[in-house]
């Protein structure tokens, strides 16, 4: 069924597919005398399967209505779910939690599909209610928590001690930061947790790319097992026998992204053996990273040639970096800002600097006059400052890292001593560290593999990286100092990467480090998880060469 549009879009809820609530009930619910809770059960697709199975197990009507509950906000979804049998609440899933359950009342199962609402979107009432609840559980909500969140863990509060939770969650519980304190949670409340991915879309009325989430409590300590399918139908071809196939690991107690467990134990022990690698550098021992500058309005902050010549604006304008495209090697010499230039690129940045208006030339007051009458001074980070026309910046860039990397990530050196966006961020070198070594040794396959394990992935293979996530990079440094910045330079211009690898592999990996060639080709294996399927065909057959000598 379809969602009704727009209502469930605000209210977070959309149609569970029937194979998917019969898959979670039927790992769910073992006996025909499990107490069973769906604390957002919307029109009953969950609740229908509760029946059947409980059915296959040889419950009856009364036991069906004595021990399955259904929650359900809307009344027009409540009075649907009610046809399959059930007990259905019609209130809010956390009053009732509050009223029925908290500390009172324990279920052998808990199933269902929680609604996805944003902060800001969810009824404050409800939302309040929701927040206490957390808080009396130790959790510490904020203004980014999806109310996903709170569903999911106060229905794991709801468990048996030898309990099952399968739940519909977005695949954002992997890597976000706002569900870093729910990882933590999940992985020392839950004895295995099994999790069910799928390359394509699950629900088609929404960008959002969803998991299976399966936990167990009562049977083998701590392991974890990730399920990857390419869709619902391999899911239903497959049936239960899907979790068989998995390789389990060890589950970590910690807030780390559960991105890694997409990686082979085999592939897991190398990274955990590099990660104590004393001879690695980490990127706090080189260099300092922080967010571009937010101008609130780039198009009037930003300009090209054309527009600069236009207002005689040349002797008020700086340099600036406002997308990754613009850098094609891993330097931006004055050579690349000309080419910029001339083709037509928006690459020079208002700065009439912090004087007040009076102060400023005609031109300047020109140009401003023309952005309030065109509005550009009331966006918020504009009408904000003391001054909207000027834009603050911090330190000078020594060089660039790409923030959202479509094939993998990558340090650009400014030479032109440029200003960046912050579409990029901005790194200055710590004192005595060579930045054309940093930049050099910046393209190995031990750092793309772990750039993997900690960007967040938001499909088509593209990763981004906030500052604190680039903080966590390492960096073999054994042997960059001779590296050929002007080699590396050239085949990154031309996107010859094989090469790179080829190159900086050898000398660092293999010489400054010792590693085998086997142990190269895990590293490229962890890489490629994710964004090998956007590599042209030609680039991946020469890896492929490459990590099969």
């Amino acid at each position: 069924m379809k969602p009704i549009e727009g209502y469930n879009k605000l209210r977070g809820g959309y149609y569970t597919p029937d194979k998917i609530s019969e898959f979670i009930t039927d790992w769910a619910v073992k006996a025909a005398a499990d107490t069973i809770l769906e604390p957002s059960c919307g029109d009953g697709s969950f609740l229908n399967a509760i029946t059947h199975r409980l059915k296959i197990l040889g419950a009856t009507r009364q036991d069906v209505k004595k021990n399955v509950i259904g929650v359900e906000l809307d009344s027009v979804e409540a009075e649907k779910a009610a046809q399959y049998g059930t007990t259905v609440v019609c209130k809010d899933f956390f009053s009732y939690f509050r009223e029925v359950v908290d500390d009172k009342k324990k279920f052998d199962a808990i199933v269902g599909n929680p609604p996805f609402i944003r902060y800001q979107n969810f009824n404050e009432e409800y939302r309040e209610i929701a927040f206490t609840l957390m808080n009396k559980y130790g959790f510490k909500p904020n203004r980014l928590t999806n109310i996903w969140l709170p569903f999911l863990l106060l229905s794991c509060n709801a468990l048996k001690p030898n309990g099952r939770l399968g739940m519909v969650i977005p695949a954002e519980l992997f890597q976000v930061d706002y569900a870093a304190e729910a990882r933590q949670f999940l992985s020392g409340f839950f004895d295995r947790l099994t999790i069910i991915t799928f390359k394509q879309l699950v629900f088609d009325d929404i960008q959002q790319e969803v998991v299976l989430l399966l936990g167990e409590r009562g049977c083998e300590k701590h392991r974890i097992r990730i399920v990857e399918l390419n869709n619902i139908e391999d899911l239903i071809s497959q049936g239960q026998k899907c979790l068989d196939t998995a390789e389990q690991k060890q589950l970590d107690t910690g807030k780390d992204k559960w991105v890694k467990y997409y990686l082979t134990n085999e592939e897991l022990q190398l990274l955990k053996k590099l990660d104590h690698d004393s001879r690695i550098s980490n990127a706090t021992d080189l260099y300092e990273v922080n967010v571009g500058l937010v101008s609130g309005e780039n198009d009037f902050f930003i300009l090209n040639r054309s527009v600069v010549a236009e207002h005689n604006l040349e002797s008020t304008v700086l340099p600036i970096v406002s997308r990754s495209e613009q850098l094609k090697g891993i330097q931006l010499t004055e050579k690349d800002f000309d080419c910029l230039i001339d083709a037509g690129k928006k690459v020079f940045f208002f700065a009439p600097g912090n004087a007040e208006v009076d102060d400023l030339t005609k031109e300047q007051k020109e140009y401003i006059e023309y952005g309030e009458e065109n509005g550009y001074n009331k966006n918020y980070k504009c009408r904000i400052r003391p001054k909207w026309y000027y834009v603050s910046s911090t330190w000078d860039a020594d060089a660039f890292l790409i923030r959202q990397a479509h094939l993998y990530p990558r340090m650009i050196l400014n030479k032109k001593n440029a200003l960046v966006t912050d579409t990029l961020h901005k790194v200055r070198f710590l004192q005595g560290v060579q930045g054309e070594c940093v930049a050099a040794a910046f393209l190995n396959t031990y750092t793309f593999a772990l750039s993997e394990t900690l960007g967040r992935s938001y499909g088509g293979g593209v990763l981004t990286f906030e500052p604190g996530e680039m903080r966590k990079f390492r960096i073999p440094m054994r042997g960059a100092d001779q590296l050929d910045l002007s080699k590396i330079d050239g085949w990154q211009r031309k996107g010859e990467i094989d090469k790179i690898l080829e190159y900086t592999d050898g000398v660092l990996l293999r010489e400054g480090l010792g590693l085998t060639q086997y142990e190269i080709a895990l590293l490229h294996s962890i890489w490629n998880k994710i964004v090998i399927g956007e590599w042209p065909e030609k680039t991946v057959k020469s890896l492929e060469t490459k990590h099969e000598k």
